[in-house]
Formats: structure tokens, sequence, C-alpha cells
């Protein structure tokens, strides 16, 4: 009886055991329930507090965006180049309303045959967006405004706009199609779908074009109203700026289309031409071909034709920098009526350097021929390198190196378009009677288009160099900024400018152009200048076998300017020289414009 009484107290004990150990197990079980409510309050509270407030406050909130309104891009004549256009999202929208859906599909088949009528679908496209549980599903993207009326006038369910649904987008838009198409450059969308400005004025100054967006905040009902309220809190949309420029529509147009007939007829890779007012600084008109759509932009194939090679391409330019060179060595003191002799028609590079890798080269007349005595008017008639080298060396590049910065080569013009560029010049420590001698025919040296407008302008205005622009106002509201012409540099006297003027007239009256050419102008007054220029290669030092950069550039009137006109032509194939494929194209245009710029003739 004792080991059974034994037995039975052991088995006492063991309950009380048990009964201790699932105590023990509630209450820490309790503990970590409290610990997790504690931590995901915390969570909740101090960690999440504010996604919760924000939640909360959508409930009761709303928040929208109001986009600003575009600036326009005007014309001089405040022709629209660039304008936005409302444009609609067009969607089928229907709810869970049996009434309303059953509507619906009674006449789903009419409403589609109309819908595709206006929208140019199919009627198979359609339908098939259209399936029988369908709630919301987009139609067509950028639907005009007639359109969208069209679209509000079905009336097959006797109930107005059933079925379909309208969000308003903008879509910029470019009346005028290729016109000045380099100029005004285009609004696309970025790899985040974001509109952006790219190339010309809208790259150049597309914040201000697109303005700023505004944004209200306020209590709504539960219809999703605005309530009034003390809460309300509108930050009002600031609309873009306008910009109107200097380009003038009519001969914009007439640039263009001559210049794309000057490239085809002469099977050019390019072409560029710009007409600006010397006087001012003030761009007329500014053309490349090939041009684009800006509209439909996405169709150019090739990415260069977007460049604005007026601003964008540097070259060397050849015997355009004639004039540069005679004016900078009249300035310095040489007499005007300097005399050069070419007897061989070359000029021996050793004998004048004393450079020792020189001995045996030389640099030759254009067709190697001797141009005998030659005064500035012949240098530029038979554009004639040994003599305009020999007149470099006598001025000297201490003197001829800071003028042609003055000139404005190798510095920017900051005319206000996107993908600008400018020339580089080598530092004046390491020039070397060499570098002289081929700048002074504007071989070794480069530019693009514009800044050599820029340079022989000054020629062109009595010395001075005005600053090129293409802004002519910037307009926000009732507040114009308008562009005031400045001087940016006044490198030789009026006296040298008029001199050189006159001189540049030889090219035209003295057999510098072909006989025809010089006849079809020759009631004007016209300063002029040919260039033939090789062409660099790329990435390695030395030029293109057989391609040429033809350019011509003149002025008119010569004592009186009130144009300056450049035309460029890129490795033309029918003949290599400007004179035959530069200058015929210029005379084109100009004698297009003459009566636009109200030049007159010769007295």
């Amino acid at each position: 009886m004792s080991k059974l009484n034994h037995f039975h107290s052991k088995k006492k004990t063991s309950k009380k055991k048990i009964s201790q150990s699932g105590y023990n197990t509630v209450v820490i079980a309790v503990i970590c329930l409290g610990l997790l409510v504690l931590i995901q309050a915390f969570r909740w509270q101090i960690i999440k507090g504010k996604d919760f407030v924000a939640i909360a406050t959508q409930q009761y909130m709303n928040t929208q965006e109001e986009l600003p309104q575009r600036g326009m891009i005007l014309a001089a004549d405040d022709t629209i180049l660039a304008v936005d256009e409302p444009i609609w999202n067009v969607y089928a929208s229907l709810s869970s309303d049996e009434t309303e859906r059953e509507k619906f599909f009674s006449k789903k088949s009419e409403f589609i045959a109309e819908v595709a009528t206006i929208l140019g679908m199919t009627i198979e496209e359609i339908n098939a967006k259209l399936t029988q549980d369908f709630r919301y599903v987009i139609l067509k993207e950028g639907v005009s405004n007639e359109k969208k009326a069209a679209l509000q006038s079905i009336d097959v369910f006797d109930v107005p706009n059933l079925g379909i649904y309208f969000e308003r987008d903008i879509k910029r838009t470019y009346p005028n199609n290729n016109l000045a198409s380099h100029v005004l450059g285009f609004i696309g969308k970025n790899s985040d779908g974001e509109y952006i400005g790219q190339y010309g004025i809208e790259g150049y100054y597309f914040s201000d074009i697109e303005g700023q967006a505004g944004y209200f905040t306020g209590e709504k009902d539960s219809s999703g109203n605005v309530i009034l309220n003390a809460e309300y809190d509108p930050l009002q949309a600031r609309s873009g700026k306008t910009f109107r420029l200097t380009i003038q529509p009519n001969i914009q147009l007439k640039v263009e289309e001559a210049l794309a007939k000057g490239v085809k007829d002469t099977q050019s890779k390019s072409g560029t031409v710009i007409v600006m007012d010397p006087k001012t600084g003030a761009i007329i008109a500014m053309a490349n071909y090939p041009n684009y759509n800006p509209n439909e932009y996405w169709l150019t194939q090739e990415p260069w034709i977007f460049r604005n090679l007026a601003v964008s391409d540097v070259y060397e330019y050849g015997s355009v920098h004639k004039p540069i060179t005679v004016s900078i060595a009249i300035e310095s003191g040489i007499p005007k009526d300097f005399i050069c002799t070419d007897s061989t028609g070359y000029l021996d590079l050793y004998k004048v350097t004393g450079y020792a890798d020189l001995i045996g080269r030389k640099i030759y007349t254009w067709n190697k021929r001797p141009g005998g005595v030659q005064d500035f008017a012949k240098m530029f008639v038979n554009s004639n390198n040994p003599c305009i080298a020999r007149t470099a060396l006598e001025t000297g590049f201490k003197y001829y190196f800071p003028k042609m910065k003055e000139f404005g080569i190798g510095t920017s013009i900051n005319i206000g378009l996107q993908e600008e560029s400018t020339s580089y010049l080598k530092p004046y420590e390491e020039w070397t009677k060499l570098d002289l001698i081929t700048a002074s025919y504007g071989q070794g040296i480069s530019a693009t288009p514009l800044q050599i407008v820029s340079a022989i302008s000054t020629i062109a205005n009595d010395g001075k160099r005005m600053q090129p622009y293409i802004v002519d106002a910037m307009i926000e509201g009732d507040d114009i900024e308008i562009t005031v012409p400045q001087i940016l540099s006044e490198p030789i006297s009026e006296d040298t400018a008029n001199t050189v003027a006159q001189m540049m007239r030889a090219v035209v009256e003295d057999r510098g152009i072909p006989i025809h050419e010089a006849e079809r102008v020759k009631d004007f007054e016209i300063s002029a200048k040919t260039g033939t220029a090789q062409v660099i290669k790329e990435g390695v030092v030395g030029y293109q076998e057989g391609k040429t950069n033809a350019s011509y550039i003149g002025f008119a009137p010569s004592s009186d300017p009130k144009m300056i006109m450049l035309v460029r032509l890129s490795e033309p194939k029918t003949t290599g020289y400007s004179a035959t494929t530069a200058v015929p194209l210029w005379n084109d245009i100009f004698l297009d414009i003459v009566n636009d710029l109200e030049i007159a003739k010769k007295n």
C-alpha cells in the first residue's frame, strides 16, 4: 500500500507541474501579443503615420494639376509658326448599371458604324474593344475639335454622349509645316513620356515657352466636387512666353524653295542660306536643306537632318575669309594701294617662313598660273592665294590674331538656338607663320555659317559687328521685352570697311564670277566674295579627295547695305567650284527677294 500511495502522490505532483507550465505559456503568449500590438501601433502611428494621414486626407481633400498654356512662336509679321492646339483622347465608357448597358448593347452596331466613320477606324477595330464586359477602353488619341463635335452629335441612343467619354490634351502644331523648321525645332517627349523641347527655339527656350503648371488643393464632397472654404489653396498656372522672331516668312519661303532646288541641281549633300540685316544683326531668313516637318518629326529617318547647320556645322570656309585678311592688313597700316606681283603662280613656303620641314612645299593659285600684278581688288577677283598670304605676312600674326578674334572667328554668337556650336581657333601661343598663311585664305581655321555672316557684316556696317539675333521680342501677358541691337566689336574703322566694301564690288563687276551670272545682277550694287574649300577628313589630319564646300557671300547695296547673304553648298557633285554652284543660287535668291527688301537699282 505504501508503494501504491507513493505512486499516487507522484501523480498529483506531476499534475501541479503541468498546470504551472501551462500558466507560464499563457503569460508568455500574452506578453508577446502585447509586444506585437505595441510594435504594430508604433509602426502605424509613428513610422507609417504620415502615410495613413495622407490616405485619410485623400478621402476628403482634392488636389488637381492645371496645365499651363504654352507660348506661341510668331514670325516678324505675327504669322503663327508654332501654337498649342486642343485635342481629345476618345474613350468608350459604361457604368455597371444594367439599364445603361442594355441600352448601349442593343444599338452597339449602329454606334460603332458612326464612330468608325468619324475616327477613320474600321468597324472590326472598334468592335474588338467593346466586349460584353468592357467598362473603359481607349478608342483613339489626338482627335480634333471638329471630330469631337461630330462624336458628340451621335444620337443613336437618344441620350447625349452615352458610351463615349473625352479627355482633353494639347498638341503642339506648326501651321506652316516645314517653314523655318530648323529655326523652330519641335516639342516631343523624352524616354519618361514627358514633354520636352528639342532643337531650335523650342529646345533653347523650352522652360520659358512651357510656362508653369498650377495646382489647387481643397476639400471635396462625396461627388468629388471642390468645396470652396478656407482650406482651398490654389496655385495659378503661369502661361508660357510668346516669342516673336525676326524671320520674315515671305522671304523665308522663297529662300527655302530656291535652296531645295539648288541642292538638288548641284547634287549637294546639304545647303544653308542665311539672310541678315548687317546694321542691326536681325536674321531675316535662315534655312537648311534637307529640312523636315516638325508636325511629323518622327518620320525623319536621319538624325543629322534635325540640326540647324547654319549654327551647328563648323567648316573651313576658304576664300570668303580674304576680305577679312585685307581689312586687317589695311587697319594695321598697310597702304590701300598695296601691290603684290605673282610671277610664278605659287608661294614657296620655305622661303617665306624659314621652316626646314617646309622645304619644297608651295601654295598655288587656283589654276596654278601666275597672276601678275595684283592689287587688293584683283586679289578678290582672282582669289589669289599667294598674294593674300604675302599680305598676311606683311601684317604679322601679333596684329592679325587678335583682330581675327574681334571679327568673331573662334567666339560664340549665342543667338539662342539649342544646337549652336562654335569654331575652334588655335591658341595664340601655338601660332606659326604657316598658320598665318593658311588662315589668310580661310584654310586651317573654321567657323559656322552664322559666324562667317557675322564677320563679313562688319565690312558692310562701317566696321561695326552687330550681335546677330533671331528673337525680336518675348511677350508675357502685357509685358513685352524687345531685343535692342547691340555692337559686339569694332575691329576696323569706317574708312577701312568702306574701302574694302568697294573693292569687293570688283568680284561681281570685273569677272570674279562667270560673266552670265554677273549680267543677271548688273543693275544692282553688290559686294561679294566666293569661297571654295577642301573638306577635312574626320578623325585624321588631311583633306578628302575630290570634295569641297562652296560658299558665296555678298551684301547690297554696297554703299548702304540692307542685307547680307551667305549661301553654302556642302560637297556639290556637279562641280567643285563656288562660282558655278553657290553663285547661281545666291543670284536666284537675291533676285527673288530684292523687291521684298526694297533694294534699289543703280542710278
